[in-house]
């Protein structure tokens, strides 16, 4: 009896984890209840923008209160600004934070935002391309450079400044005292939303490009109280002034003249100029790369020194004084807990008759393995080719693979699918030629040992079970789909981990699922489903924990170690003070959003092997497993990836 509960008390247990630790995150996310949070639209004449709103306890329209518009970065969504919107407000300001154009749930693309055929570092060069990839590559061009430039940009401040009107007209705001603040794509929509509206009060540019007074009427034109955080280890050149390293950069014209308002080298780290008359500039250098400088401590608390000051706000609070983080291991918690829930889900789904199938019953048949020199060397390729084509086909499928764009919506998944349908279609052809004229034939192996077949008719697909698989997978997904929904419905909270991974589909979202959900199905059942617990098994351990642990190394070393490969690439140079690794070897084109994305892709495919080394040791086969990490993977990228 016991032994039938533990699927059973560990469900409930996954469930109570989930449901206090979103809890807890949503108490602190409201500054442990001194903070009214809510979420919602309003509408442009093209559509809606969401927002999110943290407003501090007192305010109102009697007692309105200075406001900050935030904006995200490229690839993120409003719940990415939470750390500066709860600091903020935990400081008596209004902070709105929305979702740009492409990104969460506003319905404009990021086609909005307006090409031209110019780049700015060689205006005597004109680019093409398919119209996502000048998209892109004119995002350092805003819409009050000088016509011949910006001739073609529909509105570089992607929706910035139709959600600034929206902040003025909130009675509760004090309209007088409005500040901005964005994130790498969100600096170029700051400084945007600061040349429409001149009466705004300060801006803080989070990893932002700096503007050539050339390109613009800067005579008339004035931007006040800017705050520069700069990473020193941006991985993206135009926000390193085009150059390898950030070092020097205070020394150079563009900095401390253009910049600074100054007539000689600066220094990081100090202010200069005067926050009364708007003059006030400051560049801080924060230890860290482009994407965590969104959550790094002393980014924050020179944020909150900067706006505080600006909008003449009084606080006991000190700036170092913060609680984001805590809202963030927390739902970090809880979604590993939801992703946990499916696994003893599973045992509970078997025991009813129909799904039963799904784990083979009785002992199972010893599998034939590769010969360790064979998986040895298989692993080595399969490493060294991923590695090697990582950068070269995402930035391909990312900008320039011709695909139909009204269908392909998805930017940055472009260039994932490009890369892993190639990584799928060399390993099938090579698994194809190994199990019929190689060394998988010498060896007898079977579809029973690929984990394809049951023990009793090991050369035949069962696809009855595979069919139950596919159907087991959508109905655990969508098990923890409609825990996101509670979730973000209770709390106003998704799952995440600072950045975007599990949320409500809006329905063009969930269109983009179904168009992308067959290449993740296919890679992970031939490259993480055939190859890797078929072709390139490990032996067993003495114990289920044992064996749970050594496959799951074994398969995080496999899949992902062609990117670890590129991690070294990147960064063992630019801390060594060389720059980049990609701009090295390769050029800064291949650079920037795949360098910086691996932080993201790394731990979330880790996670994942996880969850099918664990399925396909209690089926017997690679369909569940494979076909839930292919849904999950589908729907982080296509839940809260940007769309064009």
């Amino acid at each position: 009896m016991g032994k039938h509960c533990k699927p059973l008390i560990a469900f409930i247990l996954c469930i109570v984890v989930l449901a206090l630790s979103m809890g807890l995150a949503s108490w602190v996310q409201t500054g442990f209840g001194a903070i009214r949070v809510s979420t919602g639209y309003f509408e442009i004449s093209e559509g809606i923008i969401a927002y999110k709103l943290y407003i501090p306890a007192g305010v109102s329209a009697s007692r309105p209160a200075p406001a900050v518009l935030i904006m995200h970065g490229y690839q993120n969504d409003k719940e990415t600004s939470a750390a500066y919107s709860i600091e903020l407000a935990r400081r008596g300001i209004v902070a709105l934070s929305i979702d740009e154009y492409g990104h969460g749930g506003t319905s404009l693309g990021m086609r909005a935002h307006g090409y031209t055929s110019r780049k700015l570092s060689n205006l005597n060069k004109t680019i093409s391309g398919p119209e996502r990839f000048l998209t892109m590559m004119n995002f350092s061009t805003l819409e009050f450079f000088n016509p011949s430039i910006s001739g073609g940009i529909k509105d570089s401040s992607m929706g910035g400044k139709d959600a600034y009107r929206f902040l003025q007209s909130l009675d509760f705001v004090d309209a007088s005292r409005i500040g901005i603040t964005g994130h790498s794509m969100g600096t170029w929509s700051s400084w945007t939303v600061g040349a429409a509206f001149p009466d705004h009060r300060a801006i803080v540019l989070q990893c932002g490009e700096l503007l050539v007074p050339e390109y613009y009427d800067a005579e008339n034109i004035k931007f006040n109280n800017v705050l520069l955080i700069q990473a020193r280890y941006d991985e993206f050149d135009y926000f390193r002034d085009y150059q390898r390293n950030v070092t020097g950069l205070e020394k150079t014209p563009l900095r401390y003249r253009d910049f600074m308002g100054q007539a000689s080298p600066v220094e990081w780290n100090r202010t200069y100029g005067s926050f009364s008359d708007g003059s006030a500039r400051r560049m801080e250098l924060v230890q860290n790369n482009h994407r965590l400088a969104t959550h790094d401590g002393r980014a924050l608390s020179a944020a909150m020194y900067w706006f505080t000051h600006a909008l003449e706000i009084p606080t006991p609070l000190a700036d170092s004084d913060h609680i984001y983080m805590i809202k963030e291991v927390l739902v970090l918690t809880g979604m590993l807990a939801a992703l946990v829930s499916m696994l003893p889900a599973l045992l509970l789904l078997a025991r009813l008759k129909f799904f039963a199938p799904l784990i083979q019953a009785g002992e199972r048949e010893p599998r034939k393995l590769l010969p360790k020199k064979s998986r040895r060397q298989t692993a080595q390729i399969a490493i060294l080719v991923s590695g090697l084509t990582f950068p070269f086909l995402c930035q391909l499928g990312h900008g320039l693979l011709p695909v139909p764009e009204n269908i392909f919506r998805m930017t940055i998944g472009n260039g994932f699918i490009t890369w892993l349908t190639f990584l799928m279609l060399l390993s099938l052809i090579m698994l194809f030629f190994w199990y019929k004229r190689g060394e998988g034939k010498r060896l007898g192996i079977n579809l029973y040992d690929l984990g394809l077949a049951d023990k009793d008719r090991p050369g035949r697909i069962n696809w009855s079970v595979a069919g139950k698989s596919a159907l087991a997978a959508f109905l655990l997904t969508g098990m923890m789909y409609v825990l996101v929904c509670i979730s973000t419905a209770l709390f106003q909270l998704d799952f995440r981990f600072i950045w975007p991974f599990f949320k409500p589909f809006t329905g063009e979202r969930l269109g983009q699922f179904f168009v992308y959900l067959p290449f993740y199905a296919a890679f992970f059942t031939v490259n993480a489903g055939v190859k890797l617990y078929g072709q390139m098994r490990l032996p067993e351990k003495k114990s289920p924990a044992g064996t749970q642990l050594a496959w799951w190394g074994y398969s995080v070393f496999v899949m992902l170690g062609g990117v670890f490969l590129i991690v070294l690439v990147e960064y063992i140079p630019f801390f060594l003070g060389l720059g980049p690794g990609a701009d090295l070897l390769f050029s800064s084109l291949f650079g920037g959003p795949f360098m910086s994305v691996m932080i993201l892709l790394i731990p979330q495919f880790a996670a994942f092997f996880f969850l099918s080394t664990y399925l396909y040791r209690k089926t017997g086969r690679i369909y569940t497993g494979s076909f839930i990490v292919a849904i999950l993977a589908s729907w982080v990228l296509t839940g809260g990836s940007a769309m064009f």
